[in-house]
């Protein structure tokens, strides 16, 4: 157990060697405070199970001091707790060690005389070699995500978790996978380490189907943040309930927009790498929510707002949040109107250029003014040998600076083929009882708010619940979701069918619990479970139900966005029949004139109508007027009149859209050819036969079995020798399938992949302990005898997580081969993998050690000179990679500040300030020791 720490000590992580050398900051209680400079990063310890060594060097050892001194160690002094090197005339304390020391734990190991198995060597080499090819894989962390490959989602979640720091609204029609698209980009991103800490917010009656489906999907396990959890804050005097402690958080709407001052400062104040909030629409500028979700994003470097009705094209509400996401883009408002204005223009304009054949003068000239640069140099750029790949960054480059910029990502349900499609049946009832229809012309306005909703409704005789009686007995077998207003509605349907049918229904409303919503949730979903689940209008925010295919509504929203929702419970990505909109009215009343506006004038049942909102909202005061008196005579003619002029000005603005706005997204979409290449690497990556071996070693030297059950299906067990505890594992065990449909259809297997919580923990545990990096070998072989060494070194650059220099430069392995002579033999001797080499015995290592350990330093520091030299160019390609990448973003932010005065000198500094700290990080790299084997050649016999 560790206990004598003290400020200014050097340590080094175990698991996390690649931090570099640490210095103890501070001491409180139980917990230890430790810097790594070199990375720039801080981690606090419990101090009984910190994974950390103490940095000593020894009599002999050269080292360096922070201001340049350096010396021969001679002898070792101690004061105040630090250890203080004496040589060549001075003294160096340990807290006055230069950042860039590195400790040749191996060398010391094997001066030791200690070693390791020859299979663990191996196996370590293997690891590192792996984590290289991994780090450096288009689809690092795309792999472990239990999804299926579906490109439009795989393309947005590539190009968004690419950049340094995505800011981004995905606003893909309802039923295309936004929340699956914003998983994957977070599991991306934390299995990357690039993000840490993540807050995400959801309407309340979302948030354990979040948490479920993150789980369940991702492997992340979030804390849900409740009423609860201010109540554990509060009433726990040692603090541990901070959210310091709680790196992945979700909470509600309703818990963000009014938790007490205490929470609401620490939620300000989390050190979020990264937020989400979920149905972004919900939110508007002034009220409480937008305040506190507008206060993390001026402290948050990623922002993602989902939303598949994000707002019309020149509404100040959207212009607002797509400002939360790009200040910089989106700083006037009259720029962004006049923008929206020219959407059509600048869509032709991105056309000529995608296509390429034989762009005009005109538009040369036009591309020449927009970008600041002459015609001839916009013309030399699209005649390029390259010029498919000129014209694409030209597309995105015109996009960004005065389109739809690149924080809104919509893919439209046209662009996405296997739909089956959806049909509307329209059922008109007679009124049958006097005074039914004015109780249904009252429902209808307290469902819109105008009056307020009473503590109980009846239904008593209503037409629809008789038609809904008889539809349930001709449909029994068949599952049917049944969506309307309000709870009390919800209730009432509940009461009315008990009397009249006997099959099973669930009921779904917010004045239920959320483990009550869930669990009927998983009844209706289930093959024997309830026939029809009655929901509320909470039912069709975010919940997925595309095992069913028909749905009742039972009343109509006066907004075509929510009824566009609720469609989009049934008709959404996984549907496998056509969806069967059942919508019951009766005649005369105001369901008849929204059931006809909908359909007659909107096509709003049967498809998805992009220009529905504006069209209704444009006619609202008209089609209010009528549903307040929907009799027979001039109200059928005002109706009819209604209806034409809603169709023509629907078809005129769905027309507009398509040739604007979602023609220049379209231009702007994902590549199919890319995305398929994406794909297809995550296919092979699947199909790795070499995943299980290796997993297998490894897995086997944390204690835990795999053992086989079925094709690909397995059962980890741990045996006698499993005592460190791992993520994902349970010590009882657990079932898991390497086989991706297998996953999709089977919920009670984990699904393995390099991925996985348990892979990535043993991977960090192995290569953290230090296990395998010393081993001693017989090559037996014809010729003289000799002895060789065989490193494994690492070409590591520190630098802060925000910097993202793994996208550079990751953990490097350089393999490298001296003999006795300090000559390089590393084309001379078998790879590390071949059979030729076997376990040295205890003798032989016993004997052979004594006779070359004086030649081991030597050995050592040539071949880190060779390391070094074959580290030159794996550096210089990462600095022109970084240098490029980094240019990109100085350059936008340069040409973005020509059009917005919104953005100035500060910004555009601070970003060439970056670039160049990734640029010196990577110049800074160095080679560190990580494996060594002393190999013996000798005859076989």
């Amino acid at each position: 157990m560790i206990t004598d720490f003290a400020p200014g000590q050097r340590w080094t992580s175990e698991m996390e060697p690649e931090l570099g050398m640490g210095i103890v900051e501070a001491i409180d209680g139980r917990r230890v405070t430790v810097t790594f400079p070199k990375s720039g990063l801080t981690r606090t310890y419990a101090i009984e199970s910190a994974p950390l060594r103490r940095v000593v060097f020894h009599p002999g050892d050269r080292i360096a001091g922070d201001g340049g001194v350096s010396l021969t160690i001679a002898a070792i002094e101690t004061e105040d707790g630090l250890n203080v090197y004496c040589g060549d005339g001075g003294r160096l304390r340990e807290d006055r060690l230069a950042d860039t020391l590195t400790v040749n734990r191996p060398a010391d190991r094997l001066m030791a005389a200690q070693r390791d198995a020859l299979p663990l060597f191996d196996l370590r080499v293997r690891l590192l070699d792996h984590r290289h090819r991994t780090a450096r894989s288009p689809v690092h962390g795309f792999v472990g995500g239990r999804v299926e490959l579906i490109a439009h989602q795989f393309a947005i979640a590539a190009e968004v978790s690419s950049r340094r720091f995505p800011r981004v609204l995905l606003a893909d029609e309802t039923g295309l996978g936004k929340t699956i698209e914003a998983g994957l980009i977070l599991h991306r991103l934390t299995t990357t380490g690039r993000v840490g800490r993540v807050l995400i917010v959801v309407p309340d009656a979302l948030v354990v189907q979040w948490y479920v489906e993150l789980a369940r999907r991702f492997n992340l396990r979030f804390r849900i943040l409740d009423d609860a959890a201010v109540k554990a804050q509060s009433g726990d005097p040692a603090g541990d309930a901070s959210l310091d402690d709680e790196p992945l958080c979700l909470c509600g709407f309703a818990f963000l927009a009014g938790a007490p001052p205490a929470m609401r400062r620490q939620l300000m104040a989390g050190g979020w790498d990264m937020v989400v909030v979920d149905e972004a629409h919900r939110m508007r500028p002034g009220d409480d929510l937008f305040g506190q979700v507008q206060g993390l994003a001026h402290t948050v470097r990623r922002l993602i707002l989902i939303s598949a009705t994000p707002g019309q094209l020149s509404a100040r509400s959207h212009f607002e949040r797509l400002r939360l996401l790009d200040p910089d883009r989106y700083g006037d408002y009259r720029q962004f109107q006049m923008e929206n204005r020219e959407f059509g223009r600048m869509a032709d304009l991105v056309q000529a250029v995608a296509q390429g054949d034989g762009i005009d003068p005109a538009a040369v000239d036009a591309l020449s003014r927009l970008l600041g640069v002459s015609p001839d140099r916009v013309a030399r750029t699209l005649a390029r040998p390259d010029a498919d790949g000129a014209r694409r960054r030209l597309v995105r480059t015109l996009v960004d600076r005065f389109g739809t910029g690149r924080a809104m990502f919509r893919t439209s349900r046209s662009a996405v083929s296997g739909f089956p499609g959806r049909t509307v049946h329209l059922v008109p009832l007679d009124a049958g009882g006097k005074g039914m229809r004015g109780r249904l012309n009252t429902e209808f306005l307290r469902d819109c708010g105008t009056l307020p909703q009473p503590e109980d409704v009846c239904l008593e005789d209503d037409p629809r619940v008789r038609w809904l009686t008889a539809f349930l007995r001709e449909h029994r077998d068949e599952k049917t979701l049944l969506l309307c207003r309000s709870p009390q509605k919800v209730n009432a349907l509940l009461r009315s069918l008990e009397k009249e049918t006997h099959i099973r229904i669930g009921r779904f409303h917010e004045g239920m619990t959320l483990v009550q919503r869930d669990r009927n949730a998983a009844w209706f979903a289930e093959p024997d479970g309830a026939v029809l689940l009655v929901c509320s209008e909470i039912g069709s925010e975010g919940r997925n139900f595309q095992f069913a295919r028909r749905l009742v509504l039972f009343d109509l929203p006066a907004d075509p966005e929510l009824l566009e929702q609720r469609i989009g419970r049934l008709d959404r990505i996984g549907q496998t029949g056509v969806v069967r909109v059942m919508v019951p009215y009766v005649r005369r009343t105001a369901g008849e004139v929204m059931a006809r506006w909908y359909h007659e004038a909107l096509n709003a049942f049967e498809r998805y109508a992009p220009a529905a909102a504006w069209v209704t909202k444009r006619f609202m005061g008209a089609l209010m007027a009528l549903t307040a008196a929907p009799g027979p005579g001039e109200a059928d003619a005002r109706l009819a009149r209604l209806i034409r002029g809603g169709r023509i000005a629907a078809d005129r603005q769905r027309r507009r859209i398509e040739a604007g706005r979602d023609r220049l997204m379209a231009l702007d979409r994902w590549s199919p050819e890319e995305t398929g290449r994406l794909i297809e690497t995550i296919r092979r990556a699947d199909a790795d036969s070499a995943f299980q071996a290796l997993v297998e070693a490894l897995l086997d030297h944390c204690g835990i079995v795999m053992e086989p059950v079925d094709e690909r299906v397995f059962r980890l067990m741990p045996d006698h020798r499993y005592a460190q505890p791992l993520p994902g594992f349970r010590p009882s065990g657990i079932a898991v399938t390497t086989d991706r449909s297998v996953a999709l259809t089977r919920e009670d297997l984990g699904f393995l992949t390099w991925d996985h919580p348990l892979v990535a923990g043993a991977m960090d545990l192995f290569l953290g302990s230090g296990k395998g990096n010393v081993a001693f070998s017989l090559w037996p072989a014809s010729g003289p005898p000799a002895f060789f060494m065989e490193m494994v070194f690492l070409l590591e650059a520190g630098a802060p997580p925000d910097l993202c220099l793994d996208r550079f430069l990751p953990p490097t392995p350089i393999r490298v081969v001296v003999d006795h002579q300090l000559e390089d033999r590393k084309n001379d001797l078998p790879d590390v993998r071949s059979d030729s080499f076997a376990d040295g015995s205890a003798a032989l290592f016993a004997q052979t050690l004594p006779a070359v350990s004086h030649r081991i330093p030597d050995m050592v520091d040539a071949g880190r000179a060779m390391a070094r030299a074959r580290a030159l160019p794996v550096i210089e390609a990462a600095h022109r990679a970084a240098g490029l990448a980094m240019e990109a973003d100085v350059q936008r932010l340069e040409a973005l500040g020509r059009v917005n005065t919104a953005i100035g000198d500060e910004e555009i500094n601070a970003a060439r300030a970056e670039r160049d700290a990734l640029l010196a990080a990577v110049s800074t790299a160095v080679v560190r020791l990580d494996a060594m084997r002393l190999i013996v050649k000798a005859r076989a016999d």
